[in-house]
């Protein structure tokens, strides 16, 4: 047997080269079992216990009584519970709902209408839900004497019934007048923006004096810019000459109540 010398190399042996090749599958292991734990964590936060949840509704049950809580897995939420139930009108207005806004508003108008039609004023009254809110129209041959801003009679009874109603309501008011397209000149109205601003002022004081807070009131004149119909017929002109209060879905700015 041949000694080797100090200089030469040391061959490396065979086995030593199989076992350095197959190191980078002891790091890929580590990756894949790593990966594995990262997703099964997600997936068990992700899954609700339903133990748990039965426990928690039990402990509920047992502490307010079970009068309060009789629920099933198949009981619908109880939100869709109340999105379900049906309006009556004996409802407090001023109830708090997820939908609210909306179905305030037309609780009103059904109360509004069914006064109008008890007290025989119906023909004078015309009740119109829009993207705003709900629009209350005042026919000015019902409402007003003259062709001036003279409330008519029974129209401050009118009015009344329907403040009482709007003060069970939190909504704001913008009072609107509204004219025909006919001009106007005289001492008192020199056109027809005058005439429908103060339609619409006499109409604001009314409802003030019927128990409206004034920080809910708004007036506008609109004069002959917002016809209903076309003013080319006599029944045309009559529509539109009007008072309209809209009660408002939304508040008026970030500062009111």
């Amino acid at each position: 047997m041949r000694a080797r010398r100090p200089s030469e190399p040391r061959r490396r042996r065979p086995q030593d080269q199989s076992s350095g090749r197959a190191r980078w599958l002891v790091s890929y292991a580590d990756f894949i079992t790593l990966l594995f734990a990262f997703f099964t964590t997600l997936y068990a936060i992700s899954v609700t216990d339903a133990t748990k949840a039965e426990r928690l509704v039990r402990s509920i049950r047992e502490s307010f009584g079970n009068a309060l809580f009789e629920f099933s897995p198949d009981d619908p939420g109880l939100l869709e519970q109340l999105r379900g139930a049906p309006i009556r009108l004996g409802e407090d207005l001023t109830m708090t709902h997820p939908d609210e806004p909306r179905r305030r508003l037309d609780l009103l108008g059904q109360r509004i209408n069914r006064r109008a039609e008890q007290s025989g004023r119906a023909s004078g009254l015309t009740i119109s839900p829009t993207e705003e809110g709900l629009v209350i129209s005042l026919a000015d041959t019902v409402f007003f004497a003259g062709g001036g801003t003279t409330l008519a009679a029974g129209a401050r009874e009118a009015l009344g019934e329907v403040a009482a109603l709007l003060r069970d309501v939190p909504n704001h008011v913008r009072v609107e007048g509204h004219t025909d397209d006919e001009p106007i000149a005289t001492p008192g109205f020199p056109s027809n923006w005058h005439l429908s601003s103060a339609r619409a002022i006499e109409v604001l004081r009314e409802l003030e004096k019927s128990g409206i807070r004034r920080d809910r009131l708004s007036v506008a004149g609109f004069a002959d810019q917002r016809p209903l119909v076309s003013n080319r017929t006599l029944e045309g002109r009559r529509i539109n000459r009007r008072v309209d209060l809209v009660v408002l879905r939304a508040r008026l700015s970030a500062h009111d109540p």
